[in-house]
């Protein structure tokens, strides 16, 4: 919606504007799509600043580690708290690990095991095997999670390729699948269309997908769920056949973007979790999460450039729903790919932390 402001806006940026002065704002001119970056760009600094301030290290062994980011985001807030309440002085901060445990004597002075100590007995640890780490059942996940990751990201990208597209000329349509063109929408109507993507998903993501995931479980919402992928893939390319009218197209739209919104906002996160679920030794967690998120970014890499080839070729040989129908394909192997994994139980962590303090008191 930000995209060329001088046109779209123009009592905003444009000569004689209140943005724009005499002549207008000279680099939204020889830049028209500039200012949707920046905003996104702003987004993710925000986020990078976030993290590096006020995010700690969750590993078992780096989350000891002096980290400067976090010494900073400290300082600056006691200094924000400073400003605000003058007449507090906030208690000293102790990590987790100085604590006693409920279970070990005061009087005694017995502490647990120091971070130095449970580092060692964790990096000589041994690992599982090749066999014990990539089972049946975690290959078949990150097969699923590949699968979502491509035709979600194929979506997003075929859309806004697809709604600004010229419409085809009236008498190209050769029978019920052969057809060409896009809906032919401004810049200012791709951008309303993606905020019906964001106005649908975000209250879905927030008030219902806890309550029916809690509900009916991680695997079977994934699987009552992902079938709405398809469905919308195979819908997509027919709204280019409607008559041109926005009473009728716009609703077909939401109808049709809102089944795959619904699709992801259960399919996306139950993959994350199943593949969190699939792993039970907590020394291979980050390796099995770094390779699902390695394949998960080839396959969005991979959905886009393909879906984009295969567009363009519809668009040339007059059928343009191939590339659509062609997603809904992949997306149906995903959904029958759901039928042949488990949802494991994960990592037992209390398991583990009492098995430490067993073997401390051991050495002790």
């Amino acid at each position: 919606m930000l995209a060329d402001p001088l046109k779209n806006y123009p009592q905003l940026f444009g000569p004689g504007s209140i943005f724009g002065g005499e002549d207008g704002v000279w680099w939204m001119e020889r830049w028209p799509f500039a200012l949707p970056n920046l905003i996104s760009a702003s987004f993710i600094f925000t986020s990078w600043m976030a993290v590096f301030l006020g995010l700690d290290e969750t590993h078992e062994v780096a989350r000891y580690r002096s980290d400067w980011g976090r010494k900073l985001g400290r300082r600056l807030t006691r200094l924000f708290r400073r400003r605000k309440y003058r007449h507090y002085r906030p208690l000293p901060e102790y990590p987790d690990d100085g604590s006693l445990y409920l279970d070990e004597s005061v009087a005694g002075g017995s502490l647990p095991s120091s971070p130095i100590r449970s580092r060692i007995q964790r990096h000589y640890k041994k690992r599982p095997g090749f066999r014990q780490i990539w089972t049946p059942n975690v290959l078949l996940t990150l097969l699923v999670h590949f699968l979502l990751a491509f035709h979600t990201s194929t979506f997003n990208s075929l859309t806004f390729i697809f709604l600004p597209n010229p419409r085809a000329p009236e008498g190209s349509q050769q029978g019920f699948f052969r057809f060409g063109g896009g809906l032919g929408l401004p810049s200012s109507r791709v951008g309303l269309a993606t905020a019906i993507i964001g106005f649908i998903g975000l209250p879905l993501q927030i008030f219902v997908y806890p309550r029916i995931q809690s509900r009916l479980g991680t695997l079977t919402s994934f699987r009552t769920f992902l079938p709405f992928s398809p469905l919308s893939y195979a819908l997509m390319p027919f709204l280019v056949i409607l008559p041109n009218y926005p009473w009728l197209v716009w609703p077909a739209f939401t109808v049709v973007v809102a089944l795959q919104v619904v699709s992801r906002t259960f399919s996306l996160p139950a993959a994350i979790i199943l593949v969190n679920n699939s792993v039970t030794d907590a020394s291979i967690l980050g390796t099995v999460h770094g390779v699902a998120q390695s394949i998960s970014s080839a396959a969005r890499t991979l959905g886009p450039l393909l879906g984009g080839w295969g567009l363009g070729l519809g668009l040339e040989h007059n059928l343009v729903g191939g590339v659509w129908w062609a997603l809904a394909l992949e997306a149906l192997l995903g959904w029958f790919l759901l039928g042949t994994i488990y949802e494991g139980k994960g990592i037992d962590r209390r398991k583990d932390r009492g098995q430490d303090e067993i073997e401390d008191r051991e050495r002790r």
